[in-house]
């Protein structure tokens, strides 16, 4: 089981994505690489939100990003070497709106300052538009862009929702950053950059910690 994966999936910190990049560039992955820039705004995202409100509320939310499976795609096959990569991570992808609707439907939420954070969900937003974009045009190279922009602005309208609670959106981010974190590891795993292990290998299986 890798340690340091484990609590990037299950209890996200700023911690836990340090540890993490220390893994991937003692692997060999070059710092500007896209799963590198990935961290660098997930990192941003988490130490901005945590610093809106107390470390209890912080942890029980960040509890809340686990996306355990998506789509009915189990985290764990997203990144096993021998799964179905060509259709899992679609579904994935599919499957997040809904069950990020389901997070919406529980309304168990956390009070957090509204009017100092909303700039901290915009950017967020912001970039996990830009990048989805990208990662789904790469994946998918066929889909129309009209299409793929659909599915973007359907998948992220939670966000720029006025009447959306802080919470949920935080959840949403979370989880998708969770979504494009597991991808982009599972794209770096099947390209290894030297003969050090790569941190991706031995994943530890977090639906064991389902998500409300």
């Amino acid at each position: 089981m890798n340690p340091t994966l484990t609590p990037v999936f299950t209890q996200p910190s700023c911690e836990a994505l340090c540890a993490l990049q220390a893994d991937l560039l003692q692997a060999g992955h070059a710092p500007d690489a896209p799963l590198l820039a990935l961290l660098d705004h997930y990192f941003i995202f988490l130490n901005e939100l945590s610093a809106s409100m107390s470390a209890r509320e912080f942890s029980h939310l960040a509890t809340k990003f686990d996306i355990g499976a998506v789509g009915g795609v189990a985290v764990q096959n997203l990144l096993e070497a021998g799964s179905d990569w060509s259709t899992l991570w679609k579904r994935a992808l599919a499957g997040a709106l809904s069950e990020t609707l389901m997070v919406v439907a529980s309304r168990q939420y956390v009070r957090a300052a509204e009017a100092e954070i909303v700039a901290v969900y915009r950017n967020a937003g912001w970039y996990l538009y830009r990048a989805l974009s990208q990662l789904i045009a790469r994946l998918q190279p066929a889909q129309p862009a009209a299409e793929r922009r659909r599915l973007l602005d359907q998948l992220l309208a939670p966000v720029h929702a006025p009447d959306v609670p802080g919470a949920t959106k935080a959840i949403l981010l979370g989880r998708l950053f969770h979504l494009l974190l597991l991808i982009h590891l599972r794209l770096a795993s099947r390209t290894p950059t030297s003969d050090i292990p790569n941190p991706t290998s031995d994943i530890p299986n977090p639906t064991s910690h389902a998500p409300v």
